[in-house]
């Protein structure tokens, strides 16, 4: 397993979340960073 952390900015956007979600299915640990905390809260659960 990878110890490092993929930081994916302005995920409030679409790009930033697509980008989340791409990370994410590929098995990487992330850390996201929003100005809108929401849509942060909704990629994390979903």
């Amino acid at each position: 397993m990878n110890d490092q952390v993929c930081l994916i900015t302005g995920v409030g956007d679409r790009t930033g979340a697509s980008l989340a979600r791409r990370f994410a299915r590929d098995g990487n640990r992330i850390a996201l960073l929003a100005r809108n905390t929401v849509m942060s809260q909704t990629l994390r659960s979903s």
